[in-house]
């Protein structure tokens, strides 16, 4: 169910891609060949007007084939497509229509992700400021744990001193590093002591308690309100965002430095996610995750690379400054290169996932 459940939300993010280009392109009067969610070979296809709909074997990707779009035309061919096609060819649209059609894409998954967002916090409620601190989470075998600390647990005191914020509560146990403090906790109403060893040295990510901590608490609206939503959808997204251009920005310098990316992950890391996101923290988490994914996927397409959005948008921005088309043969070879060099990555990038779950 968890393979079922994770290439439904991968075909999803995928088919919301290609339907940006598609869109963008019949808006600017480009014909549309094929549509095909996945890669080939085919399984099923079906003609509608004038675009083939195809369903493809290889779960990895999509394609919006457009009339024109990568094809080398000889002069006399030019004509023929001038006079078959009504200008209908991507190659002899103006610049800033092909910048439209590829960045389509782009702004589609964007779109999903707010979306996506928005529809989680009209569930859940929007989170909103308390002056109260909650225990979100607990490490196992932390020392929290130990003394039987639980999530959802609100922290009124610490050693007798009232606290309202994440900030004064690490600053008043940081006081007992390397032994015990008292701990009042509102349960059912009632105040509770619980006596929490406080370490010295605590593994990295964990804290010297072994909980995490926040002062949010989740408010729901009326459905009438749904535009709350969706402005916390944006904000979101927004938020996601900068992360995700941090980590590339990270990332790419770090090669340049000769330094080996550890913390990137293919398919089958976006599957075990996936798996344990919905095992641990339920379907709304799962559907938020591919939000983050959503997100992620239009700032790597930006990247300025052959093959991805990123990289058709040089040449467009090429054509637009010089007034020039990119040779026509050249362009296909960089893409076609660009795109090997992208499986050659995803292969490296999925065999490190295999030995990283193996180990």
């Amino acid at each position: 169910m968890d393979l079922i459940i994770f290439l439904v939300a991968l075909s999803i993010l995928v088919l919301v891609h290609e339907i940006g280009h598609f869109v963008m392109a019949i808006k600017n009067g480009i014909k549309v060949e094929e549509f095909g969610l996945g890669l080939p070979p085919k399984i099923f296809s079906k003609k509608i007007g004038e675009t083939v709909f195809s369903l493809n074997l290889l779960p990895i990707g999509g394609f919006c084939r457009m009339y024109g779009e990568e094809a080398s035309f000889a002069e006399g061919d030019k004509k023929r497509i001038l006079r078959q096609a009504q200008d209908r060819a991507f190659c002899d649209k103006k610049p800033w229509q092909k910048m439209l059609v590829v960045v389509g894409g782009v702004l589609m998954n964007l779109v999903f992700a707010v979306v996506v967002f928005a529809g989680v916090y009209t569930v859940l409620g929007l989170p909103e400021e308390t002056e109260k601190v909650k225990i979100i989470d607990v490490v196992s075998g932390s020392p929290a744990d130990k003394a039987n600390l639980k999530e959802d647990f609100w922290i009124y005191k610490v050693a007798g001193k009232a606290i309202s914020k994440p900030a004064e509560l690490i600053e008043e146990v940081e006081k007992y590093k390397g032994g015990s403090v008292i701990l009042i906790i509102m349960d059912e109403g009632k105040e509770r002591l619980y006596n929490v060893e406080v370490r010295k040295d605590p593994p990295e990510g964990e804290g010297s308690m072994g909980v995490a901590i926040s002062n949010t608490e989740m408010k729901k609206f009326p459905w009438w309100q749904f535009y709350k939503g969706i402005g916390v959808g944006f904000k979101e997204a927004y938020f996601w965002g900068e992360i995700i251009v941090g980590g590339v920005y990270k990332m790419i310098s770090g090669l340049f430095m000769g330094q080996i990316p550890k913390d990137v992950s293919g398919p089958v890391g976006m599957y075990q996610a996936t798996s344990a996101i919905k095992k641990e923290q339920g379907f709304l988490a799962l559907i938020h995750f591919f939000g983050v994914v959503s997100v992620n996927l239009a700032i790597v397409n930006l990247l300025p690379f052959p093959a991805l959005d990123g990289g058709r948008m040089i040449f467009v921005a090429y054509e637009m400054i010089t007034k020039k088309r990119v040779n026509e043969k050249f362009e296909v070879v960089v893409n076609n290169v660009g795109m090997v060099i992208l499986l050659g990555l995803l292969l490296l990038v999925t065999v490190g996932d295999i030995v990283r779950i193996v180990r």
